[in-house]
């Protein structure tokens, strides 16, 4: 039994990037988060999650990155854009195409990639973000307005990648004043090294961390 009680009328989830470039055969970065995704079981506890919650908290609210035109034409080539993640990413390989012709490149206009996987399509009442391309979901989105014009105190981060854009997420909302909490087994990243790194070390010192079940019991 849960010794945490939580509000669910001021609380909102906040679901980082449940898209097919991460979830699904074929995907830019499938293939370093497969074995993780089956073994944790995470895209059936994300599905159960949000579920159950969604008669009770406040709000739903996807974060979804936001797509590229094909070929980057946002980015230059030369510059801090490519430094990090984004430069890996706009150089691995797909299973999409446009036109016929092969696609490389995470979150490409045109292709599956950036669109929702569809056991998570949002549903009525869910709020869908735009405008996603840090890691952080609230420099570059309109997440920090929605949560307060809809009096949210308590922020649960659940998506992809743990260590990524899920701790960005969770580190901003902490430091904007919000009570954190991160459903652990509705998280997912490349290694469980990495899993564990960010549960036990990273996440316990900004807030709680849970699991679907213990989260969904504390709702009052």
């Amino acid at each position: 039994m849960s010794k945490h009680k939580i509000n669910a009328k001021s609380t909102a989830i906040v679901l980082i990037e449940a898209q097919y470039d991460f979830l699904k055969p074929g995907g830019s970065m499938y293939q370093f988060i497969a074995e993780q995704l089956e073994k944790r079981q995470v895209i059936p506890n994300l599905v159960n999650l949000v579920a159950k919650a969604r008669p009770k908290v406040k709000k739903i609210i996807y974060c979804p990155f936001e797509s590229f035109e094909p070929g980057f034409p946002e980015i230059d080539r030369e510059g801090p854009g490519m430094c990090g993640l984004r430069g890996l990413e706009i150089d691995m390989p797909t299973d999409w195409k446009i036109d016929g012709k092969p696609v490389t490149g995470a979150w490409v206009k045109g292709t599956p990639g950036p669109e929702i996987i569809p056991e998570l399509t949002p549903q009525k009442g869910d709020i869908v973000l735009r405008g996603k391309k840090t890691l952080d979901a609230f420099h570059s989105t309109a997440l920090d307005y929605t949560l307060r014009t809809n009096l949210v105190d308590t922020v649960v981060v659940v998506g992809f990648h743990t260590n990524w854009c899920v701790e960005s997420t969770a580190r901003s909302a902490y430091d904007k004043g919000y009570r954190v909490i991160v459903i652990g087994d509705c998280t997912g990243t490349d290694t469980q090294y990495e899993q564990d790194y960010a549960e036990k070390v990273i996440f316990a010192k900004i807030g709680l961390v849970m699991n679907q079940a213990e989260f969904l019991e504390s709702l009052v």
